[in-house]
């Protein structure tokens, strides 16, 4: 299981890797024939509840050994991530202050990978991989959450459907959450029919969520990061109330037209309505360079979206599980950084309404004050207050809707890094 990207973050890094499901076990898994059989077999009960062709290419799978997925998976990452752009989801982490400031993003996230990614289908080999430690039972679960991989892949270019999109992160996770959302639904729509019931007929899936999240073990999952952990699920348990969402208004096999028009936030696979009964996509949210307000030397370097998800990742990370970000409507935050600077971070938010707005305002300002252990307000008016530490200052702000976040900023630049960054709101 994986995540898939806060921003220009870490989440670029695990969905590519994400087609990957599922625990990890040693043992003996099934005879080579026996399993080619089973395969085919299974694949032909999922197309059918999916309502779609069996594929008529033959299926091609392989078991290989803990070497072999290594060697796979750093290969991924080195296609798909260079090496700048996992530096930048480091510091855009740090940033936020979900991660340490010397934390090994790379080695993490590769290690957490190969910890759990004991089966995975490679989109573009077209190939079913199995680990060869696997015992019997997890190499059948495994395959039937793999088998709909293959059946989306003959939809849709996986690949290409889950491909990195610079500056659009929460929507990449929205789609990763579509893509296993449906692979855990269905496999578990397989089991309930064979019980004679439905998965449009459950009321709820909130028992097989938290079997997700409770589930994910191992060494390199237990010294995660909370926010890691949570992005780690969030594909799957999110992704599996979303499709259930849809299954209780529509048959499985209208899926499809979801690969065409995809859900682009994760607040809509939060709150499947704002998908499914009041289309909400999110607000669009512009930054203006803000180079020369930030001073000499500075450059950007990285700007992104941080989502309904991620933000309320931020909230909780400071502020405890109960903080939400569940008015947002829109977001875009950037990363600034000069000669021996921290970073500069500018975020502007647009919200549902200006209640939830100030709720976040009034929220983000008890953070900020944890974070930087900050003392008393340097400003404080009823929509603005500002902190100073030293030579760095520190704003949070509403204007209607919108919320401006500046942390770090030198102090004598914050008037007009703030009065750059309104700039391009309404």
């Amino acid at each position: 299981m994986t995540w898939r990207r806060l921003g220009a973050s870490a989440v670029a890094v695990l969905a590519a890797l994400q087609l990957a499901a599922g625990g990890v076990a040693a043992a003996q898994g099934l005879p080579r024939a026996e399993l080619a059989r089973e395969a085919t077999q299974l694949l032909r009960e999922l197309a059918r509840l999916r309502g779609l062709p069996t594929p008529a290419a033959p299926l091609r799978i392989a078991v290989r050994s803990r070497e072999e997925r290594r060697r796979f998976v750093l290969g991924e990452f080195q296609r798909k991530f260079p090496a700048e752009r996992f530096e930048a989801d480091r510091r855009a982490l740090v940033a936020w202050g979900l991660v340490p400031g010397d934390f090994d993003l790379a080695g993490f996230m590769t290690d957490l990978i190969l910890e759990q990614a004991a089966a995975y289908y490679d989109p573009t080999a077209k190939v079913m991989v199995l680990a060869n430690w696997l015992p019997v039972e997890e190499q059948r679960e495994a395959l039937a959450h793999e088998l709909v991989h293959l059946l989306q892949d003959h939809e849709v270019d996986l690949d290409r459907f889950l491909a990195p999109r610079l500056g659009k992160d929460d929507e990449a996770l929205a789609r990763q959450a579509l893509i296993e959302g449906e692979a855990v639904a269905l496999a578990l729509e397989r089991v309930l029919a064979r019980h004679g019931q439905d998965l449009a007929r459950l009321p709820d899936v909130a028992p097989a969520q938290q079997a997700i999240v409770t589930s994910t073990t191992g060494p390199m999952h237990g010294r995660a990061p909370r926010f890691l952990r949570a992005l780690l699920t969030f594909p799957y348990a999110q992704g599996l109330g979303f499709v259930h969402q849809f299954r209780r208004r529509h048959p499985w096999a209208e899926l499809s037209r979801l690969y065409r028009d995809p859900p682009r936030s994760t607040a809509q696979v939060l709150h499947p309505e704002r998908y499914f009964d009041r289309r909400e996509d999110p607000l669009p949210v512009h930054l203006p360079d803000l180079g020369a307000a930030v001073g000499p030397g500075a450059r950007l370097v990285t700007e992104d979206e941080a989502g309904e998800f991620g933000l309320t990742g931020i909230l909780q990370e400071f502020l405890g599980e109960a903080a939400t970000a569940a008015g947002w409507r829109g977001d875009r935050y950037a990363l600034w950084e000069g000669t021996g600077d921290a970073g500069v971070l500018v975020s502007m938010s647009v919200w549902e309404s200006e209640a939830e707005a100030e709720a976040f305002r009034q929220a983000y300002g008890r953070l900020v004050v944890a974070k930087h252990a900050l003392g008393p307000a340097a400003r404080s008016d009823p929509l603005l207050t500002t902190w100073q530490a030293g030579a760095r200052a520190f704003l949070v702000e509403r204007r209607g809707r919108d919320v401006l976040l500046l942390e770090r900023a030198p102090a004598a630049a914050l008037d007009a890094i703030r009065d750059a960054a309104w700039a391009l709101r309404p």
